[in-house]
């Protein structure tokens, strides 16, 4: 079974199961219902790798879609134009991060499952469109409407930076007078409900022939709409400025001076030769033709193409040696990597986490509460020499090793390097667990709030903590758990000795051991012999009520 359909699966026995409670708890069953509902049709997370700042968007719009083109093509990433996205109307500028509805064809089981109502997958996508945020909509057919002028009132409401389909949008003039830019392949009168369902939002879609990320950059004029990767959207914006402002040059000089353009073109083909006419004409302008350099990407068709990549440093700003996305990052870690990691946690439900200020105490501490059998260790950043200790207990054989208090990209970067397994946080930092979720790293973000919890989930964090687990008691953990079964909540500092069964036998996925573990004043006096007494009965109170191995 997919993860998406074992995803819909589990959210509609919670809607099923949360609509058949009694009437007494009217209240709290419409709101579990409405987030269960509104689960099912935003799906699984799949953001992009990072964000793309609005300053960044605001700079894309400035360029064409053909100067895109050619700086996606240098980056790797030749298939970027949605095939038969055309402008609605003329004069059509367009730049958002997208948010994504997938549409699928008609069926009556499909009617019957699919979220109605407020909760349907597009008004989801729409409740997320704003100013900078581009609605892309694959259809189920070219000539299948994805909607029309009522449905498309709201994001006129929203201020949506624009909507993109391969498909159809019916009312026409209705849409050119709400104001926001409308590329579809056509236009119909036809109504779509009966061809094709929206069935989910904010998920990885085809649109035209290109994949499409939520959050990508969707920058449209009237030659069409082109996806940037938000992984790889700075570097494509320094390519493609680059290029724009030698065309204007170029271009200027032949107005002044007409010619044939082959006079200085192709400019694509490697190194702009000393003493060329293109060469003279930078000169000109006060321009280093030597800061030109080419590239070699590969090609999808094999083999590969030197083009120009830009310049560096000067007047059209500095281009780094980039590897085209995450896939050639050094902290990329395999699904599987990601699977294994997390299956460990939940197999052996405790992990150890270490939180002192005395770095001499570190591995002391920490190999009483091994000793006593626990599996899982936490060092955590606000410890000194920690990314040390991490290195050291990677290499201990039947250990698995992460990092906590990570509160940013650079905290998450150094503790890879060090070998770290997983990353854990205090709190729900956002970046973080997208920088994560792209590289396939199980990342552990702490969060107080259900709200908290699944946004952590859909960000693509496979557990999540719930810090500080006191603070509810099992009984909430049991709470959230049935509202939200996807979850994998890890309750963590507070959970005590005597009440750790208790949490596992209210659903939490895993436990996290600090201070009840590891008792400060025991550390400072060196009394190890406290500490592995004390994991013993953590770890024998867990295995026989059956919760580990």
């Amino acid at each position: 079974m997919s993860s998406t359909t074992m995803f819909r699966s589990v959210a509609s026995m919670l809607a099923t199961r949360v609509m058949a409670s009694s009437a007494s708890a009217a209240a709290p069953t419409a709101a579990y219902s409405n987030m269960a509902l509104r689960a099912f049709a935003t799906g699984p997370a799949a953001a992009s790798a990072g964000a793309i700042s609005d300053d960044l968007l605001a700079k894309l719009k400035t360029l064409s879609t053909q100067s895109l083109i050619d700086g996606l093509w240098v980056m790797g990433w030749p298939d970027s134009f949605i095939e038969g996205a055309r402008p609605l109307a003329p004069g059509q500028k367009m730049a958002g991060r997208a948010v994504t509805c997938r549409f699928v064809m008609h069926r009556p089981d499909i009617q019957q499952d699919k979220p109605g109502g407020e909760n349907s997958p597009e008004y989801e996508a729409f409740e997320m469109a704003g100013p900078n945020e581009a609605i892309v909509m694959s259809s189920g057919g070219p000539w299948e409407s994805v909607g029309g002028d009522i449905k498309f009132l709201r994001l006129a409401q929203k201020g949506c930076a624009g909507l993109v389909t391969d498909g159809s949008v019916r009312d026409t003039d209705a849409l050119i007078n709400y104001g926001f830019p409308v590329y579809s392949y056509s236009t119909t009168p036809k109504q779509g409900p009966n061809a094709h369902w929206p069935w989910e939002c904010n998920s990885i879609i085809n649109c035209g022939g290109v994949v499409v990320r939520p959050g990508d950059a969707v920058v449209g004029d009237q030659d069409g709409v082109v996806v940037v990767p938000a992984a790889v959207a700075q570097q494509v914006y320094d390519i493609a400025h680059s290029r724009e402002t030698v065309e204007e040059i170029v271009k200027e000089e032949l107005e002044k001076n007409p010619g044939p353009p082959g006079r200085y073109y192709p400019f694509v083909s490697g190194k702009i030769k000393k003493d060329s006419p293109l060469c003279k004409l930078l000169a000109s302008k006060g321009l280093d033709s030597s800061k030109y350099y080419s590239t070699s990407t590969s090609s999808r068709f094999g083999g590969s193409s030197s083009v120009t990549t830009g310049i560096r440093g000067g007047a059209f700003g500095a281009r780094r040696n980039f590897s085209s996305s995450a896939a050639g990052d050094r902290h990329m870690r395999t699904k599987a990597d990601m699977d294994e990691v997390s299956k460990f946690i939940t197999d052996w439900r405790a992990t150890a986490v270490l939180r002192t200020p005395t770095e001499a105490a570190a591995s002391k501490a920490m190999d009483a509460a091994i000793d006593a059998g626990f599996k899982v260790c936490e060092f955590t950043l606000t410890t000194p020499g920690c990314l040390d200790r991490v290195a050291e207990y990677t290499k201990k054989e039947g250990i698995m090793v992460g990092c906590g208090t990570v509160m940013c990209i650079e905290d998450a970067e150094k503790a890879m390097d060090a070998g770290a397994r997983f990353i854990v946080m205090p709190c729900l930092v956002e970046e973080v667990v997208s920088w994560c979720a792209e590289r396939n790293i199980t990342c552990i973000p702490g969060c107080g709030t259900p709200s908290e919890l699944y946004r952590a989930y859909r960000l693509g964090a496979p557990i999540q903590k719930v810090f500080p687990g006191v603070a509810n008691g099992p009984m909430w953990i049991k709470a959230v758990s049935a509202a939200l079964p996807m979850l994998k909540v890890n309750p963590t500092s507070g959970v005590e000795i005597d009440t750790a069964v208790d949490y596992l036998k209210c659903g939490a996925n895993s436990l996290g051991f600090v201070a009840p573990l590891f008792d400060p004043v025991e550390i400072k006096n060196e009394e190890w012999d406290k500490i592995n007494a004390r994991a013993v009965k953590i770890i024998k109170n867990i295995t026989d009520a059956g919760f580990m191995p």
